[in-house]
Protein backbone atom coordinates (compact mmCIF):
# COMPACT_ATOMS: atom_id res chain seq x y z
CA UNK A 1 0.00 0.00 0.00
CA UNK A 2 1.37 3.45 -0.85
CA UNK A 3 2.25 6.01 1.79
CA UNK A 4 -0.49 8.44 2.65
CA UNK A 5 0.36 12.07 1.85
CA UNK A 6 0.23 14.41 4.84
CA UNK A 7 -2.00 17.22 3.62
CA UNK A 8 -2.16 20.72 5.13
CA UNK A 9 -5.15 21.17 7.42
CA UNK A 10 -6.64 23.83 5.11
CA UNK A 11 -7.08 23.90 1.34
CA UNK A 12 -3.65 24.50 -0.25
CA UNK A 13 -3.22 27.63 -2.35
CA UNK A 14 -1.35 28.11 -5.62
CA UNK A 15 -0.43 31.79 -5.89
CA UNK A 16 1.85 32.79 -8.76
CA UNK A 17 2.22 36.29 -7.25
CA UNK A 18 4.50 34.76 -4.63
CA UNK A 19 8.26 35.17 -5.16
CA UNK A 20 8.38 31.54 -6.31
CA UNK A 21 9.76 30.26 -9.59
CA UNK A 22 6.73 28.24 -10.71
CA UNK A 23 7.20 26.14 -13.82
CA UNK A 24 4.46 24.17 -15.57
CA UNK A 25 4.68 21.15 -17.87
CA UNK A 26 1.74 19.92 -19.95
CA UNK A 27 0.91 16.27 -19.14
CA UNK A 28 -2.37 15.59 -20.93
CA UNK A 29 -6.02 16.49 -21.49
CA UNK A 30 -9.49 15.03 -21.70
CA UNK A 31 -12.82 16.36 -22.89
CA UNK A 32 -13.19 18.88 -20.07
CA UNK A 33 -9.88 19.13 -18.21
CA UNK A 34 -6.14 19.71 -18.59
CA UNK A 35 -3.41 18.17 -16.44
CA UNK A 36 -0.09 19.89 -15.73
CA UNK A 37 2.98 19.10 -13.67
CA UNK A 38 3.92 21.92 -11.28
CA UNK A 39 7.63 22.40 -10.53
CA UNK A 40 8.68 24.45 -7.50
CA UNK A 41 11.90 24.75 -5.49
CA UNK A 42 12.34 22.11 -2.73
CA UNK A 43 12.02 24.86 -0.12
CA UNK A 44 8.44 25.69 -1.18
CA UNK A 45 5.87 24.76 1.48
CA UNK A 46 3.85 22.71 -1.03
CA UNK A 47 6.81 21.05 -2.77
CA UNK A 48 5.93 17.58 -1.41
CA UNK A 49 2.38 17.89 -2.79
CA UNK A 50 3.56 18.98 -6.22
CA UNK A 51 6.11 16.14 -6.26
CA UNK A 52 3.41 13.50 -5.72
CA UNK A 53 0.41 15.16 -7.39
CA UNK A 54 -0.46 16.80 -10.71
CA UNK A 55 -2.58 19.91 -11.24
CA UNK A 56 -5.92 19.42 -13.00
CA UNK A 57 -7.72 22.52 -14.29
CA UNK A 58 -10.95 22.98 -16.28
CA UNK A 59 -11.16 23.73 -19.99
CA UNK A 60 -12.76 26.95 -21.12
CA UNK A 61 -16.14 26.71 -22.83
CA UNK A 62 -17.43 23.56 -21.14
CA UNK A 63 -20.59 23.49 -19.05
CA UNK A 64 -19.45 21.68 -15.98
CA UNK A 65 -20.03 21.04 -12.33
CA UNK A 66 -17.67 23.19 -10.29
CA UNK A 67 -14.59 21.42 -8.95
CA UNK A 68 -16.00 22.01 -5.47
CA UNK A 69 -19.11 19.99 -6.36
CA UNK A 70 -17.09 17.31 -8.14
CA UNK A 71 -14.82 16.87 -5.16
CA UNK A 72 -17.70 16.81 -2.69
CA UNK A 73 -19.35 14.05 -4.76
CA UNK A 74 -16.07 12.11 -4.86
CA UNK A 75 -15.66 12.40 -1.08
CA UNK A 76 -19.21 11.62 -0.03
CA UNK A 77 -20.55 9.29 -2.75
CA UNK A 78 -17.68 7.59 -4.58
CA UNK A 79 -14.99 7.16 -1.91
CA UNK A 80 -17.19 5.19 0.52
CA UNK A 81 -17.61 2.48 -2.16
CA UNK A 82 -13.89 1.59 -2.11
CA UNK A 83 -10.87 1.17 0.10
CA UNK A 84 -8.62 4.27 0.28
CA UNK A 85 -5.81 2.46 -1.57
CA UNK A 86 -8.21 1.70 -4.45
CA UNK A 87 -8.58 5.33 -5.55
CA UNK A 88 -6.23 7.85 -7.12
CA UNK A 89 -5.96 10.52 -4.45
CA UNK A 90 -7.34 13.99 -5.15
CA UNK A 91 -7.72 17.28 -3.31
CA UNK A 92 -8.92 20.78 -4.07
CA UNK A 93 -6.38 23.56 -4.48
CA UNK A 94 -7.30 27.24 -4.48
CA UNK A 95 -6.04 29.13 -7.53
CA UNK A 96 -5.15 32.74 -6.80
CA UNK A 97 -4.56 35.19 -9.66
CA UNK A 98 -6.85 33.05 -11.83
CA UNK A 99 -6.51 35.13 -15.00
CA UNK A 100 -2.73 35.32 -14.80
CA UNK A 101 -2.44 31.61 -14.00
CA UNK A 102 -4.72 30.69 -16.93
CA UNK A 103 -2.55 32.85 -19.21
CA UNK A 104 0.61 31.07 -18.01
CA UNK A 105 -0.92 27.64 -18.57
CA UNK A 106 -2.31 28.64 -21.97
CA UNK A 107 1.19 29.72 -23.03
CA UNK A 108 2.36 26.20 -22.18
CA UNK A 109 -0.49 24.75 -24.27
CA UNK A 110 0.46 26.92 -27.24
CA UNK A 111 3.99 25.51 -27.11
CA UNK A 112 2.52 21.97 -27.19
CA UNK A 113 -0.10 22.68 -29.86
CA UNK A 114 1.67 20.59 -32.51
CA UNK A 115 1.52 17.47 -30.33
CA UNK A 116 -2.11 17.76 -29.21
CA UNK A 117 -4.96 15.65 -30.52
CA UNK A 118 -6.52 17.22 -33.61
CA UNK A 119 -9.97 17.73 -32.08
CA UNK A 120 -8.45 19.26 -28.92
CA UNK A 121 -6.26 21.81 -30.65
CA UNK A 122 -7.19 25.41 -29.95
CA UNK A 123 -8.76 24.64 -26.57
CA UNK A 124 -7.62 26.74 -23.63
CA UNK A 125 -7.66 26.78 -19.82
CA UNK A 126 -10.61 28.42 -18.06
CA UNK A 127 -10.19 31.07 -15.40
CA UNK A 128 -11.11 29.15 -12.26
CA UNK A 129 -11.17 29.63 -8.50
CA UNK A 130 -10.27 26.03 -7.76
CA UNK A 131 -8.20 23.32 -9.38
CA UNK A 132 -7.62 19.74 -8.32
CA UNK A 133 -4.45 18.05 -7.17
CA UNK A 134 -4.54 14.44 -8.40
CA UNK A 135 -2.09 11.72 -7.49
CA UNK A 136 0.62 11.22 -10.10
CA UNK A 137 0.47 7.58 -11.25
CA UNK A 138 3.28 7.84 -13.80
CA UNK A 139 6.62 6.10 -13.37
CA UNK A 140 8.62 7.11 -10.32
CA UNK A 141 11.76 5.57 -11.79
CA UNK A 142 12.67 4.87 -15.43
CA UNK A 143 12.39 1.09 -15.04
CA UNK A 144 8.99 1.18 -13.33
CA UNK A 145 6.00 0.11 -15.43
CA UNK A 146 2.81 2.17 -15.57
CA UNK A 147 -0.34 2.08 -17.69
CA UNK A 148 -4.06 2.76 -17.57
CA UNK A 149 -7.12 1.04 -19.00
CA UNK A 150 -10.89 1.38 -18.78
CA UNK A 151 -12.63 -1.63 -17.18
CA UNK A 152 -15.95 -0.50 -18.75
CA UNK A 153 -19.21 -2.45 -18.10
CA UNK A 154 -18.26 -5.34 -15.84
CA UNK A 155 -21.79 -6.75 -15.74
CA UNK A 156 -24.57 -7.06 -18.28
CA UNK A 157 -26.85 -4.07 -18.79
CA UNK A 158 -30.11 -4.55 -16.84
CA UNK A 159 -31.87 -3.26 -19.98
CA UNK A 160 -30.39 -5.95 -22.23
CA UNK A 161 -32.96 -8.31 -23.79
CA UNK A 162 -33.21 -11.84 -22.34
CA UNK A 163 -32.12 -13.18 -25.74
CA UNK A 164 -28.75 -11.37 -25.53
CA UNK A 165 -25.67 -13.39 -26.43
CA UNK A 166 -23.33 -10.44 -25.94
CA UNK A 167 -22.52 -8.16 -23.03
CA UNK A 168 -23.11 -4.41 -23.30
CA UNK A 169 -19.54 -3.71 -24.47
CA UNK A 170 -19.46 -6.51 -27.03
CA UNK A 171 -22.84 -5.34 -28.36
CA UNK A 172 -21.62 -1.78 -28.91
CA UNK A 173 -17.96 -2.06 -29.94
CA UNK A 174 -18.54 -3.83 -33.30
CA UNK A 175 -20.32 -0.68 -34.49
CA UNK A 176 -17.14 1.33 -33.91
CA UNK A 177 -14.97 -1.38 -35.47
CA UNK A 178 -17.24 -1.59 -38.54
CA UNK A 179 -16.85 2.16 -39.09
CA UNK A 180 -13.06 1.80 -38.92
CA UNK A 181 -13.16 -1.07 -41.40
CA UNK A 182 -15.33 0.94 -43.76
CA UNK A 183 -13.19 4.07 -43.74
CA UNK A 184 -9.74 2.48 -43.44
CA UNK A 185 -9.00 -0.05 -46.22
CA UNK A 186 -5.66 -0.95 -44.61
CA UNK A 187 -7.53 -2.75 -41.84
CA UNK A 188 -8.33 -6.41 -42.28
CA UNK A 189 -11.87 -7.18 -43.40
CA UNK A 190 -12.57 -9.78 -40.75
CA UNK A 191 -11.42 -9.26 -37.19
CA UNK A 192 -12.16 -10.86 -33.90
CA UNK A 193 -12.63 -8.27 -31.22
CA UNK A 194 -12.13 -8.68 -27.55
CA UNK A 195 -13.83 -5.28 -26.38
CA UNK A 196 -12.16 -2.78 -23.91
CA UNK A 197 -10.35 0.39 -24.55
CA UNK A 198 -6.79 0.58 -23.31
CA UNK A 199 -5.31 4.03 -22.91
CA UNK A 200 -1.57 4.45 -23.24
CA UNK A 201 -0.68 6.86 -20.48
CA UNK A 202 2.63 7.10 -18.79
CA UNK A 203 5.43 4.62 -19.48
CA UNK A 204 4.36 1.05 -19.71
CA UNK A 205 2.73 -1.62 -17.53
CA UNK A 206 3.23 -4.41 -15.09
CA UNK A 207 3.58 -7.94 -14.01
CA UNK A 208 2.17 -10.97 -12.30
CA UNK A 209 1.84 -14.32 -10.69
CA UNK A 210 2.72 -17.76 -9.52
CA UNK A 211 0.57 -19.66 -12.00
CA UNK A 212 2.47 -18.40 -15.02
CA UNK A 213 3.39 -21.98 -15.79
CA UNK A 214 -0.16 -22.65 -16.99
CA UNK A 215 -0.20 -19.59 -19.26
CA UNK A 216 1.56 -19.04 -22.56
CA UNK A 217 2.21 -15.28 -22.63
CA UNK A 218 3.10 -13.63 -25.93
CA UNK A 219 6.89 -13.45 -26.24
CA UNK A 220 7.06 -10.90 -29.04
CA UNK A 221 4.45 -8.15 -29.08
CA UNK A 222 2.58 -8.15 -32.35
CA UNK A 223 1.57 -5.02 -34.16
CA UNK A 224 -2.09 -4.03 -34.07
CA UNK A 225 -1.80 -1.62 -37.00
CA UNK A 226 -3.82 -3.92 -39.29
CA UNK A 227 -6.38 -4.83 -36.68
CA UNK A 228 -8.60 -2.10 -35.22
CA UNK A 229 -10.07 -4.67 -32.87
CA UNK A 230 -6.76 -5.11 -31.05
CA UNK A 231 -7.67 -2.14 -28.85
CA UNK A 232 -10.65 -3.97 -27.34
CA UNK A 233 -11.16 -6.73 -24.83
CA UNK A 234 -14.40 -8.16 -23.49
CA UNK A 235 -14.31 -6.75 -19.93
CA UNK A 236 -15.73 -9.98 -18.50
CA UNK A 237 -12.28 -11.48 -19.12
CA UNK A 238 -11.01 -9.43 -16.17
CA UNK A 239 -13.49 -11.04 -13.81
CA UNK A 240 -12.98 -14.60 -15.02
CA UNK A 241 -9.16 -14.57 -14.84
CA UNK A 242 -9.16 -16.32 -11.43
CA UNK A 243 -11.13 -19.28 -12.86
CA UNK A 244 -10.24 -19.34 -16.54
CA UNK A 245 -6.77 -19.75 -18.10
CA UNK A 246 -8.36 -18.70 -21.41
CA UNK A 247 -9.55 -15.39 -19.96
CA UNK A 248 -6.12 -14.75 -18.45
CA UNK A 249 -4.50 -15.50 -21.79
CA UNK A 250 -6.93 -13.09 -23.50
CA UNK A 251 -5.98 -10.32 -21.06
CA UNK A 252 -2.23 -10.92 -21.38
CA UNK A 253 -2.43 -11.02 -25.16
CA UNK A 254 -4.45 -7.80 -25.16
CA UNK A 255 -1.87 -5.94 -23.08
CA UNK A 256 0.92 -7.29 -25.28
CA UNK A 257 -0.72 -5.96 -28.46
CA UNK A 258 -2.90 -2.96 -27.60
CA UNK A 259 -0.62 -0.86 -25.42
CA UNK A 260 2.20 1.33 -26.64
CA UNK A 261 4.71 0.39 -25.45
CA UNK A 262 3.34 -3.16 -25.11
CA UNK A 263 3.49 -5.25 -21.96
CA UNK A 264 5.01 -8.69 -22.41
CA UNK A 265 7.91 -10.80 -21.13
CA UNK A 266 10.04 -9.04 -23.75
CA UNK A 267 9.31 -5.54 -22.44
CA UNK A 268 9.43 -5.89 -18.65
CA UNK A 269 11.25 -7.91 -16.04
CA UNK A 270 10.14 -11.48 -15.21
CA UNK A 271 9.22 -10.29 -11.73
CA UNK A 272 7.07 -7.45 -13.01
CA UNK A 273 5.28 -9.71 -15.50
CA UNK A 274 4.66 -12.32 -12.82
CA UNK A 275 3.28 -9.72 -10.42
CA UNK A 276 0.91 -8.35 -13.07
CA UNK A 277 -0.38 -11.82 -13.90
CA UNK A 278 -0.89 -12.52 -10.23
CA UNK A 279 -2.83 -9.26 -9.83
CA UNK A 280 -5.21 -10.19 -12.64
CA UNK A 281 -5.85 -13.52 -10.91
CA UNK A 282 -6.26 -12.26 -7.35
CA UNK A 283 -7.26 -8.58 -7.27
CA UNK A 284 -10.39 -7.51 -5.40
CA UNK A 285 -10.57 -4.07 -7.03
CA UNK A 286 -12.31 -5.04 -10.28
CA UNK A 287 -14.86 -7.34 -8.59
CA UNK A 288 -15.58 -4.51 -6.13
CA UNK A 289 -16.05 -2.12 -9.05
CA UNK A 290 -18.40 -4.61 -10.72
CA UNK A 291 -20.43 -4.95 -7.51
CA UNK A 292 -20.74 -1.17 -7.21
CA UNK A 293 -21.90 -0.89 -10.84
CA UNK A 294 -24.58 -3.52 -10.22
CA UNK A 295 -25.72 -2.06 -6.91
CA UNK A 296 -26.34 1.38 -8.41
CA UNK A 297 -28.21 0.34 -11.54
CA UNK A 298 -30.79 -2.40 -11.12
CA UNK A 299 -33.10 -1.36 -13.98
CA UNK A 300 -30.85 -0.01 -16.76
CA UNK A 301 -31.17 3.11 -18.94
CA UNK A 302 -34.45 1.98 -20.51
CA UNK A 303 -36.07 1.54 -17.11
CA UNK A 304 -35.01 4.96 -15.82
CA UNK A 305 -37.60 7.74 -15.59
CA UNK A 306 -36.95 10.69 -17.93
CA UNK A 307 -38.38 13.21 -15.46
CA UNK A 308 -35.93 15.84 -14.14
CA UNK A 309 -33.62 14.82 -11.30
CA UNK A 310 -34.09 17.11 -8.29
CA UNK A 311 -30.60 16.25 -6.96
CA UNK A 312 -28.69 17.11 -10.12
CA UNK A 313 -28.29 20.54 -11.71
CA UNK A 314 -27.95 21.41 -15.36
CA UNK A 315 -24.34 22.47 -15.23
CA UNK A 316 -22.22 19.51 -16.25
CA UNK A 317 -20.16 19.56 -19.44
CA UNK A 318 -19.49 15.84 -19.50
CA UNK A 319 -18.98 16.24 -23.25
CA UNK A 320 -17.30 12.87 -23.66
CA UNK A 321 -16.13 10.85 -20.72
CA UNK A 322 -15.00 13.45 -18.24
CA UNK A 323 -17.01 15.55 -15.80
CA UNK A 324 -15.25 18.90 -16.10
CA UNK A 325 -14.89 21.70 -13.61
CA UNK A 326 -15.51 25.38 -13.18
CA UNK A 327 -15.32 28.32 -10.85
CA UNK A 328 -18.89 29.10 -9.90
CA UNK A 329 -17.73 30.42 -6.55
CA UNK A 330 -18.99 27.63 -4.31
CA UNK A 331 -16.92 27.23 -1.18
CA UNK A 332 -15.69 23.76 -0.18
CA UNK A 333 -17.31 22.59 3.03
CA UNK A 334 -16.27 18.92 3.09
CA UNK A 335 -19.85 17.79 3.69
CA UNK A 336 -22.54 16.30 1.54
CA UNK A 337 -25.92 14.65 1.81
CA UNK A 338 -26.50 11.10 0.72
CA UNK A 339 -27.94 10.79 -2.75
CA UNK A 340 -31.25 9.19 -3.62
CA UNK A 341 -32.19 6.67 -6.27
CA UNK A 342 -32.46 9.43 -8.87
CA UNK A 343 -28.67 9.42 -9.02
CA UNK A 344 -28.18 5.66 -9.17
CA UNK A 345 -27.83 5.50 -12.95
CA UNK A 346 -25.45 8.49 -13.27
CA UNK A 347 -23.28 6.99 -10.54
CA UNK A 348 -23.32 3.60 -12.25
CA UNK A 349 -22.35 5.25 -15.54
CA UNK A 350 -19.48 7.04 -13.80
CA UNK A 351 -18.28 3.67 -12.48
CA UNK A 352 -18.57 2.18 -16.00
CA UNK A 353 -16.49 4.99 -17.47
CA UNK A 354 -13.67 5.25 -14.95
CA UNK A 355 -10.01 4.44 -15.61
CA UNK A 356 -7.77 2.02 -13.72
CA UNK A 357 -4.14 3.09 -13.28
CA UNK A 358 -1.55 0.40 -12.59
CA UNK A 359 2.05 0.95 -11.54
CA UNK A 360 4.61 -1.80 -10.86
CA UNK A 361 7.90 -0.64 -9.38
CA UNK A 362 11.08 -2.30 -10.62
CA UNK A 363 12.00 -2.65 -6.94
CA UNK A 364 10.44 -5.98 -5.93
CA UNK A 365 10.10 -4.82 -2.31
CA UNK A 366 7.61 -2.13 -3.34
CA UNK A 367 3.96 -3.07 -3.96
CA UNK A 368 2.02 -3.06 -7.20
CA UNK A 369 -0.46 -0.17 -7.14
CA UNK A 370 -3.82 -0.29 -8.92
CA UNK A 371 -6.18 2.66 -8.48
CA UNK A 372 -9.35 4.04 -10.03
CA UNK A 373 -9.62 7.59 -11.39
CA UNK A 374 -11.85 9.67 -13.69
CA UNK A 375 -14.76 9.30 -11.30
CA UNK A 376 -16.35 12.69 -11.91
CA UNK A 377 -20.05 13.16 -11.29
CA UNK A 378 -22.16 12.80 -14.44
CA UNK A 379 -25.10 14.99 -15.26
CA UNK A 380 -28.31 13.00 -15.50
CA UNK A 381 -30.18 15.84 -17.25
CA UNK A 382 -27.56 16.16 -19.98
CA UNK A 383 -26.87 12.47 -20.53
CA UNK A 384 -29.99 10.38 -19.82
CA UNK A 385 -31.57 10.76 -23.29
CA UNK A 386 -28.28 9.73 -24.90
CA UNK A 387 -27.90 6.71 -22.60
CA UNK A 388 -31.46 5.61 -23.35
CA UNK A 389 -31.14 6.17 -27.10
CA UNK A 390 -27.94 4.11 -27.24
CA UNK A 391 -29.53 1.26 -25.31
CA UNK A 392 -32.66 1.37 -27.47
CA UNK A 393 -30.55 1.23 -30.63
CA UNK A 394 -28.58 -1.79 -29.37
CA UNK A 395 -31.77 -3.59 -28.35
CA UNK A 396 -33.98 -2.82 -31.34
CA UNK A 397 -31.14 -3.26 -33.81
CA UNK A 398 -30.30 -6.77 -32.64
CA UNK A 399 -26.76 -5.85 -31.60
CA UNK A 400 -27.09 -7.74 -28.32
CA UNK A 401 -27.64 -10.89 -30.40
CA UNK A 402 -24.82 -10.05 -32.85
CA UNK A 403 -27.11 -9.44 -35.82
CA UNK A 404 -27.03 -5.65 -35.99
CA UNK A 405 -26.75 -3.88 -39.34
CA UNK A 406 -23.26 -3.24 -40.65
CA UNK A 407 -21.28 -5.45 -38.29
CA UNK A 408 -21.37 -8.74 -40.19
CA UNK A 409 -17.62 -8.78 -40.79
CA UNK A 410 -16.72 -8.34 -37.13
CA UNK A 411 -16.59 -11.42 -34.92
CA UNK A 412 -16.78 -11.00 -31.15
CA UNK A 413 -15.20 -13.18 -28.49
CA UNK A 414 -17.65 -12.23 -25.75
CA UNK A 415 -17.39 -13.92 -22.36
CA UNK A 416 -21.03 -13.37 -21.38
CA UNK A 417 -21.85 -17.08 -21.21
CA UNK A 418 -18.71 -17.85 -19.19
CA UNK A 419 -19.51 -15.05 -16.74
CA UNK A 420 -23.09 -16.28 -16.31
CA UNK A 421 -21.86 -19.81 -15.61
CA UNK A 422 -19.48 -18.53 -12.93
CA UNK A 423 -22.30 -16.52 -11.31
CA UNK A 424 -24.17 -19.80 -10.84
CA UNK A 425 -21.30 -21.65 -9.20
Amino acid sequence: MSTTTQWPSSTPVLSISEPTDYKFKFVGEGAANYVFEVLVPPSHELSSLFESHLLRVPKAGTKAHSYVELHEHWQTVVSPLFEPQDLVDQRLIQLNEGEELAARLNAVLEDEEHARRADFKGGRVAVAEYGMLVEDMRQKRPDDLAFEFKPKWLSQSPSAPPTATRCRNCAREPIKIAKLLKHNPKFTSTTTITTITTIPSSPSPTSSSSSLSSIDPPTSPSSSSNNPAASFLCPFNFLTCPHSPTALQNVLTHFATALQPPISPATCSPSQYARLTHWFQTNTLLPRLRDAQVAHDRIGPLGTDLSPDPHNGDGDGDANQEGGGGEEGKQPNGTGKGKGKEEDLPLAMTLRDCACFVRIPADETLPLEAKLADLDKKNRTAKLKYWRATEQMLTDGGYYEGRGAGVGGVEVDCQLDVDCQLDNI
